[in-house]
């Protein structure tokens, strides 16, 4: 694998005639090392909705910095290379360069297995930031603008008969130049290292793969699970003309055992009755496997297999303030906050084993919550949340620009495509619609309309209330978030909302031989060392335990889970290979927030260890 790996770096390692690089930046995590070329993220991509047959087309793809002006270049070689899924400015890409032009082309050429005539062939993206424009065998079959979502295209009409077929991605991304969402990338940290702003993360960065299906299929499905009344309400959706013959079947099953079958109508919800449910929970996450079928007679026409996890996420009145209950019982909600940047591959982890490695270890460390701060992971990274049990608040991507009418409805649509896209995760508890006062606009609109879309989770409608800005308090949604880093506090507990710390903490000191930026400027690293550090994490944890809990506190974030860049606040360096705090006092220190009720004295009952 070694030998793999410094082959794609001896290969990729171009500096392109414009641009800037900064070579500089080449910390390393423990799995740098480990990416196979010729299978990246092999790992089979929607672990929610699976089909037996697919085509990964991560790998080497020809590539070249472009112009608007340039023409499409059909049939014509790229000068350089580069490792996909990985932005253009990662180590990992081989590119590591910025373009003055925002834009760049992509190519490559595949062919479509012989046992897949008589389907149709779909494209898939996993995320390409921001715009992609989409061409196979030389005609245009789409454009796409959104960073963070995924989007596919039928691509039959489009592919030769016979041999192989050109595939060409043009990809625009202003970054921060543009009101768009882009969280916390910031095209200046070539030239200009900032303290909270990071390296940006341009073009495809998500597995590009291809799919045969039915001319009938199943497009996606929803569903929502009720642990009060036993049962799950499913949404199937088909693509293609379905008749009245047709039925949707769904089964599900308890590891290989069937406990429950129903048949229902496309596009309209039906229910199907999961009898004495196991509940699904940090401590016990337990998922139920799925099989949905488009059925006509006894021929199935289309089938993939999923899962579920049946699990109530709400708002308790308890002792007169608005508690965060899972499953009917009131639970301290706990984790840090978690960029999901990696030194090597800036938005892409370099493996599927980094990705579930970081949340094994979160838990490991006593949290039961991430926060997913302002940035949308691959879906393999929510299936591990499900399948390892961790809740997950999850934050829209946002802007620091003013947005016009035009950049709205681009938000909005964008976050209504994240919330659909990832609401079969019961890992997801929260939807955080605007961090602080970035980008904050028509909060008291925008937040009803996201608890009306999604009504079996809870919604944050601003998280960070408090931040410079006392008026920010939209009082709406289902959460009251401050913002206290050092000590951690308690705002005004409201009896409408549940109240939350969102960000606290920032507890951080520079490692060295782990810094990503060696000429800095550093942020956070106000400690001298391993042992004040943990006594200061011990000490504001006192104070969440022995009076914010009792004072109406409901959960809290603790800033964060790695260092990031410039930031030195990470419960890990930047490449996760030394951990800055005592990791079993902190996970003793964590537990003790969440494992007996504050309230009671009594363990937590359903969702402790």
């Amino acid at each position: 694998m070694m030998k793999n790996y410094l082959l794609v770096v001896l290969i990729f390692t171009n500096w392109f005639d414009a641009g800037l690089g900064f070579g500089q930046h080449n910390l390393s995590t423990p799995w740098t090392d480990k990416i196979d070329k010729n299978n990246v993220l092999g790992e089979y991509p929607r672990p929610m909705m699976v089909r037996e047959k697919w085509q990964n087309l991560n790998g080497t793809w020809e590539f070249q910095q472009t112009k608007e002006s340039d023409e499409v270049p059909f049939k014509k070689s790229l000068k350089d290379k580069i490792l996909v899924p990985f932005a253009w400015e990662s180590q990992l890409s081989g590119i590591q360069k910025q373009f003055d032009s925002n834009r760049a082309w992509y190519r490559r050429n595949f062919s479509v297995s012989n046992d897949w005539k008589g389907q149709r062939t779909l494209l898939h993206f996993g995320a390409v930031d921001w715009q992609a424009t989409v061409y196979i065998n030389g005609r245009c079959v789409g454009i796409h603008k959104g960073g963070y979502d995924a989007f596919s295209y039928d691509i039959t009409p489009f592919l030769n008969e016979e041999g192989d077929n050109e595939l060409i991605v043009n990809v625009f991304d202003p970054t921060d130049e543009a009101a768009i969402a882009y969280g916390k990338q910031n095209r200046s940290r070539f030239s200009d290292p900032q303290k909270y702003a990071y390296t940006p993360c341009s073009g495809i960065w998500q597995t590009v793969w291809l799919e045969p299906v039915p001319k009938i299929s199943i497009k996606d499905f929803h569903i929502t699970p009720d642990i009060d009344a036993e049962k799950i309400t499913i949404l199937v959706n088909p693509e293609g003309k379905v008749t009245n013959k047709m039925k949707v079947e769904v089964v599900a099953f308890e590891g290989t055992k069937e406990i429950s079958k129903t048949t229902g109508e496309f596009n309209q919800p039906f229910e199907l009755e999961i009898p004495e449910p196991r509940l699904w929970s940090p401590s016990n996450p337990f998922l139920y496997d799925l099989k949905i079928s488009i059925k006509d007679s006894l021929t199935v026409i289309d089938e993939v297999t999923g899962y579920f996890g049946m699990r109530k996420i709400s708002l308790k009145q308890e002792k007169g303030t608005q508690r965060l209950a899972l499953n009917n019982h009131f639970l301290f909600q706990f984790g840090p906050l978690d960029q999901g940047y990696w030194p090597d591959g800036i938005y892409t982890a370099p493996t599927d084993e980094a990705l579930k490695w970081d949340i094994e270890q979160t838990k490991a460390w006593g949290f039961n919550m991430i926060r997913k701060h302002i940035k949308v992971e691959p879906q393999r990274w929510y299936y591990w949340c499900d399948k390892l049990g961790i809740l997950v608040w999850q934050d829209m991507p946002s802007t620091f620009k003013k947005r016009t009418e035009e950049d709205k409805i681009q938000f909005e649509s964008e976050l209504q495509t994240m919330i659909k896209q990832h609401w079969n995760h019961p890992s997801i508890v929260n939807w955080v619609v605007f961090n602080e006062h970035w980008g904050v606009y028509d909060v008291e609109r925008i937040t009803p309309n996201v608890m009306a879309l999604d009504p079996s989770r809870l919604v944050t409608g601003n998280s960070g209330i408090d931040a410079g800005r006392p008026n920010l308090d939209f009082e709406v949604g289902h959460i009251k978030d401050n913002h206290s880093y050092r000590p951690p506090s308690l705002p005004l507990v409201s009896n409408r909302r549940a109240t939350v710390n969102g960000e606290y903490g920032a507890i951080g000191y520079l490692a060295e031989g782990h810094v990503w930026d060696a000429d800095g400027p550093w942020v956070h690293y106000n400690y001298k060392g391993k042992e004040d550090a943990t006594a200061e994490y011990e000490k504001f944890i006192k104070m969440i335990t022995e009076k914010f809990l009792q004072g109406g506190l409901s959960g809290a974030v603790y800033t964060q889970w790695t260092d990031v860049e410039n930031e030195m606040n990470g419960l890990y360096t930047y490449d996760r290979k030394l951990e800055k705090l005592d990791k079993e006092r902190v996970r003793k220190a964590n537990i003790s927030t969440w494992m007996v009720d504050k309230l009671t004295g009594k363990p937590v009952v359903g969702v402790n260890e």
